[in-house]
């Protein structure tokens, strides 16, 4: 899918006030054409999340032309909820889009952290994922609407080919090994344990 059909499919979606996840792209390209647009933070990722709290909210109160605007110091006295009370009250009227990378590193207490900020109606995300997500991120996954969702299942498609080819290397490389070991038992363990170090290599990779 081309950058600007991605990118018209994102406006749509904080139009409407939506999140949204593109698989496999850098959001980095997308931040300025978004704030262009709207008011916007770009974080890159979503840990640690008071500091990534903090930076938002100093943002925000530089849109906002606050005068006095909190330290960072200042701000990491408060608790994680004192800091999201705090964005909220500064962002009552305007749309704000929190800009992320990599959702598939989404832990369970920074899931449910931004899945209860994005509640707010003027608050929308929007990520990328490389992977796949961890099952207690599930609820906050249904919140976004996946952009390029044919290249995700392209990917997937491909993947599903791949592996069996890799497994086979895999074989081929304990036997070649096997061979090599001259049948004595701890010679046997050692091509076992390299023919499955190369093998989750390969799989690293190609994921």
């Amino acid at each position: 899918m081309e950058k600007e059909e991605i990118l018209e499919r994102i406006f749509e979606n904080i139009k409407n006030g939506k999140n949204s996840l593109i698989w496999k792209k850098n959001t980095y390209e997308y931040a300025d054409l978004i704030k262009e647009r709207y008011r916007a933070v770009y974080i890159n990722e979503t840990d640690p999340i008071k500091s990534k709290m903090i930076k938002v909210i100093r943002e925000v109160s530089k849109l906002q032309e606050i005068k006095n605007i909190e330290s960072e110091e200042q701000l990491s006295k408060k608790t994680k909820d004192q800091l999201k009370e705090l964005l909220k009250k500064r962002n009552k009227k305007n749309k704000l889009v929190i800009i992320f990378n990599h959702f598939e590193r989404l832990t369970r207490t920074s899931a449910q952290y931004w899945m209860s900020l994005v509640g707010n109606p003027f608050i929308v995300m929007v990520g990328s994922t490389f992977g796949i997500h961890k099952k207690e991120a599930y609820g906050f996954y249904k919140t976004f609407k996946l952009i390029n969702k044919e290249e995700q299942e392209e990917s997937r498609a491909e993947m599903n080919i791949t592996i069996p080819f890799i497994l086979i290397i895999g074989v081929l490389i304990f036997l070649c090994l096997y061979k090599l070991s001259l049948i004595s038992s701890d010679k046997v363990m050692t091509a076992v344990i390299m023919s499955i170090l190369v093998t989750r290599t390969i799989l690293y990779f190609v994921k």
